[in-house]
């Protein structure tokens, strides 16, 4: 694909280094910094100049597959994204933005925009489910199915288990779709073990999620009340978050040294929070007993930092932790320090723009263990040729991964169907290296 990137900050070199394997990518940006970095580092033509001004994309081909227009300016990528329907033909646009107010059908339609990513808005959505499932490290959603993904940390005093014999009970309604074991990440069976320290990672209902978690955990752990939550940062990351948890009925302090930061926050959560403007930081304020909550959240820019507010505050003895991560490079780190983890940002952004690429009108694809995982998901709708029919699966591809449909409320072993029914899922997970395999066997039909 011939594919232009406005936008050399962390996000548009992450999506350029990614995209350029196999295709022809253009990054254009004013910073030189920036674009010299990218041309010393990476196999793709980078342009200085201003992304506001047409004469900059003169030189592009005449048809391009793909614009992204990922600069820190919401304003920018909208421009960019006129002017470039302008000088070339544009097959798909995909924006970033911070400000949700601008990812409205009606300026999509207007610009000619296929898809925005607002990644502070969309990596507050974990925090939906954090709460009914305070042993899940994080939880994924997925369009046209209540199943979501789960990962829990298996604890350290967890007897060794085959997965059949933890998910007897719920068997139809619940898929272990990964496990990350000392740096490793595999598809495993049911017949494999589960080991204390993995990271396990399950597809499931609700209902599943919540009895695993007592089979996984004492139930007193597994059941303890989330009422009082500290986020430290009110940043737009921190105030996205808020406005999820203030819906779960808590008691939430945001807590900031900036004084404007803190100001506006008090204008966005309407007084629904209480907003701390301090000089201290986190470790003095729970040492002094200033703050006692139940969930303690850090969500500044700065991954450094981060690890070790958390790292404080778990020693401070606070039940449930989670830092942001914001760059990719931390992610295993974070994960091997046993930390909860979110995705900040910029990885959201990453993440999202590249599943927004990859997914098509029939299969979406969602990443997961810092890419390692892909599952993805195909709907039966009722005007599909595919009623009635099968999509065989050979033993060789069956090797490459987990194969299931879900239907009727259970999720069941891909061979165990002989023919497709209306609102019938396909949900096939495997490792990065095997998913455009895969992805072009769902596509058949």
């Amino acid at each position: 694909m011939q594919i232009i990137i406005a936008g050399a900050g962390k996000v548009g070199y992450m999506i350029a280094k990614h995209l350029m394997v196999y295709n022809n990518v253009t990054v254009i940006d004013k910073n030189e910094d920036a674009i010299q970095k990218i041309e010393e580092n990476l196999d793709v033509l980078a342009v200085c100049g201003d992304i506001e001004n047409p004469h900059t994309y003169l030189s592009v081909d005449s048809d391009i597959d793909l614009f992204i227009g990922v600069t820190d300016s919401d304003e920018v990528n909208m421009v960019a994204s006129l002017i470039i329907d302008k000088i070339t033909k544009v097959s798909k646009k995909i924006i970033r933005l911070k400000n949700s107010f601008f990812a409205d059908d009606l300026v999509k339609e207007r610009l000619g925009i296929n898809d925005f990513v607002v990644p502070a808005f969309e990596a507050a959505q974990p925090f939906k489910y954090l709460l009914d499932f305070p042993m899940a490290r994080n939880v994924k959603s997925f369009e046209y199915t209540k199943a979501l993904l789960v990962s829990i940390k298996i604890p350290d005093d967890f007897e060794p288990t085959m997965i059949s014999s933890l998910t007897n009970d719920i068997n139809q309604k619940i898929i272990a779709a990964g496990i990350e074991r000392k740096g490793e990440f595999y598809i495993p069976s049911n017949a494999d073990m589960l080991n204390p320290g993995d990271l396990a990672y399950f597809y499931a209902y609700q209902d599943a999620i919540k009895e695993l978690q007592y089979n996984i955990y004492p139930e007193d752990d597994a059941r303890y009340d989330i009422k009082n939550c500290v986020i430290f940062g009110a940043d737009s990351l921190g105030l996205e978050i808020a406005k999820v948890l203030i819906t779960k009925d808590l008691n939430i302090q945001i807590v900031d040294k900036n004084l404007k930061k803190c100001e506006k926050a008090n204008l966005v959560l309407k007084d629904k929070a209480t907003v701390i403007k301090s000089t201290y930081d986190s470790d003095h304020m729970l040492e002094s007993g200033g703050v006692n909550p139940d969930l303690f959240i850090v969500s500044s820019g700065n991954d450094e930092y981060n690890i070790t507010k958390c790292m404080e505050a778990r020693y401070y003895g606070v039940n449930k932790v989670i830092t942001i991560n914001n760059d990719i490079a931390y992610s295993k780190l974070m994960r091997n320090l046993n930390l909860e983890v979110v995705r900040g940002e910029k990885i959201n952004a990453y993440y999202s723009i590249l599943e927004k690429i990859e997914s098509s009108k029939i299969v979406i694809k969602r990443q997961f263990c810092s890419g390692e995982g892909i599952l993805m998901i195909r709907k039966i709708f009722a005007a599909s040729d595919m009623i009635g029919e099968s999509l065989p699966l050979s033993s060789k591809l069956e090797s490459l991964g987990g194969f299931f449909i879900q239907r009727e409320g259970d999720i069941l072993p891909y061979n165990s169907i002989e023919s497709f029914k209306e609102n019938d899922i396909i949900v096939a997970i495997t490792k990065k290296e095997n998913s455009e395999m895969i992805s072009n066997w769902l596509h058949q039909n």
